[in-house]
């Protein structure tokens, strides 16, 4: 089965990667403008939705048999979606209102399975992440050591994550971007994780995490 991850981020890539699946990329637009009264959530999860539904328009996307894999993950603190920064002087904004509390990651997926007749799924997963009571002179210098402007919420755990995080509650992969957990059951559901997923990983760490 072609296998097609519908995003240009590096961190997903490198998941798929690690599972051992073989997939093609493409780069799908969405309109990522929050709807009055949108939960998080919903807003995460129509946003992935609407980029696995562009990704079908795009030509030779519907070669048969297929699955489609859309993301969109987003940073939240008191019911506020916080975006990408615009620039510098806006990531140490968004670090500072996060600075010493806890806030939420939302990643959605959607997944699509061409197969003479188009099946739809989508999910979302949520993790808590604390950050330490970190002040100007700690946030600049995080800044320097990463590149902020294509993450939400300006920060990547993966990426010096020890100096700015205190406590991750929930998955970790869920944070990166690409929750695997939610990923796995997905697959399950749609009745394709034997044919794209080894034995080995019905061993692997994110069944748990």
């Amino acid at each position: 089965m072609r296998v097609i991850l519908g995003s240009s981020s590096p961190r997903r890539r490198a998941l798929l990667n690690e599972l051992g699946i073989g997939f093609d990329t493409l780069s799908p637009d969405a309109d990522e403008t929050a709807l009055p009264g949108e939960t998080p959530r919903d807003y995460a999860v129509r946003v992935a939705r609407a980029k696995a539904e562009s990704a079908l328009t795009i030509p030779d996307t519907g070669r048969e048999p297929a699955l489609l894999i859309a993301c969109d993950t987003i940073v939240t603190i008191d019911g506020v979606i916080i975006g990408k920064p615009a620039d510098r002087g806006d990531a140490l904004r968004i670090l500072g209102m996060l600075a010493g509390k806890t806030h939420s990651v939302i990643s959605a997926v959607a997944l699509v399975r061409v197969n003479g007749l188009t099946e739809l799924r989508t999910g979302a997963e949520e993790s808590r992440i604390t950050f330490k009571p970190l002040g100007r002179e700690g946030l600049e210098a995080y800044l320097d050591s990463i590149h902020y402007m294509d993450k939400a919420g300006a920060y990547a755990a993966q990426e010096h994550g020890r100096h700015i995080i205190e406590r991750i509650e929930g998955s970790v992969t869920n944070v990166i971007g690409f929750p695997l957990r939610l990923f796995f059951r997905m697959l399950a559901e749609m009745g394709v994780a034997d044919a794209l997923l080894s034995p080995s990983l019905k061993y692997h760490p994110a069944h748990r995490a």
